[in-house]
């Protein structure tokens, strides 16, 4: 019934996906609690974009190629060869990075934390091109069980174009995100915390810009070793950065969906499936897109407090997964 009524609304509905920009910033405001405009946030997200985009080029041109698109279409070529290889080769990834964390010793795994590798369901393909994490009920036994999904190729499909999703090379980069140190490692250390309230509610700023900063930590700790590892953590930078426009322009009107498709596929050399499939999570949740060079860069700023107070990197890490998933500026508040 509630389908066939929103197919009844489709058939009548004029409105737009953009919300304007006084809507976008009280969201940065009063949800991130950042003091980014859309403009200042889009010019955070060039600056990053171009700095990321020249060492980018560095590294394509030691890898013998002179445009770094070439490079990553030749990576993306090189993948498992179907569905059940994709899953293994995460599962495998998965604990390689646990291992390494642990060893490590860059930040506490807490007691009691399970991860489950399973394939994207069916419904939330259309908006999940790649991978997500799922973190366990708040407030149940099994708050720090968690789920990582991936998002599989599908049949009647065009499967190379979605095995691209699934470098073989970049697939560490997708698993510290999500896995470990990622999401389900912060989420497990959120469980943790005494405050029902910090248990509950989350801040998208820290949650995935935790997941970005622990991409670049495990590239700088030798785990994403290999020069085409560190190539495609870079791409997955890069397409972070160039997310922060294409949002800001989508949520302000700016971009119509189909110049969102283009700038995100030119930008960040993503097929036009996965391109298509970001931008219209863009257009569902506002803002979200950009939490992640937004988060990225608060916690980094953060490190460089906690190295002048003289906090080791796993004290440092272990104070800000433990206080919760608060806004990156309240957070910083609490720890300074």
């Amino acid at each position: 019934g509630y389908a066939a009524w929103c197919r009844d609304l489709a058939g009548r509905a004029t409105g737009g996906f953009a919300i304007g920009t006084e809507a976008y910033e009280a969201l940065l405001r009063d949800r991130e609690v950042t003091q980014y405009t859309g403009e200042s946030l889009r010019a955070m997200g060039d600056e990053l974009y171009a700095e990321t985009e020249a060492k980018l080029a560095e590294a394509a041109k030691a890898l013998g190629d002179e445009d770094w698109r070439a490079t990553l279409g030749r990576l993306r070529r090189e993948h498992p060869g179907g569905g059940d290889e994709v899953l293994a080769a995460y599962r495998e990834q998965v604990s390689r990075a646990r291992s390494a964390v642990v060893a490590s010793g860059i930040v506490t795994v807490p007691e009691g934390e399970v991860l489950d590798v399973v394939p994207t369901p069916d419904f939330a393909r259309p908006t999940l091109p790649f991978a997500a994490y799922l973190d366990g009920p708040a407030f149940g036994e099994d708050s720090k069980h968690g789920r990582f999904w991936v998002t599989l190729p599908a049949e009647g499909a065009a499967l190379e174009e979605q095995l691209a999703a699934h470098p073989t090379a970049g697939i560490q980069s997708i698993v510290v995100h999500e896995a470990y140190p990622g999401h389900h490692l912060q989420s497990a250390k959120a469980a943790s915390h005494g405050s029902m309230v910090r248990k509950h509610l989350w801040s998208s700023a820290l949650v995935e810009g935790w997941g970005l900063y622990s991409e670049g930590l495990m590239a700088e700790l030798g785990f994403i070793a290999s020069p085409e590892a560190r190539f495609l953590q870079l791409a997955d930078l890069l397409l972070r950065a160039a997310r922060v426009g294409v949002d800001v322009g989508l949520a302000t009107g700016s971009l119509s969906y189909e110049q969102g498709v283009e700038l995100l596929a030119s930008r960040a050399g993503l097929a036009r499936p996965q391109a298509e499939a970001e931008v219209l999570r863009y257009t569902l949740e506002p803002v979200q897109a950009s939490t992640y060079a937004i988060g990225r860069k608060a916690i980094l700023d953060m490190r460089v407090r906690a190295r002048e107070r003289g906090w080791g990197m796993k004290d440092f890490h272990d104070r800000l997964l433990g206080a919760g998933a608060l806004p990156p500026k309240l957070l910083e508040d609490e720890l300074f």
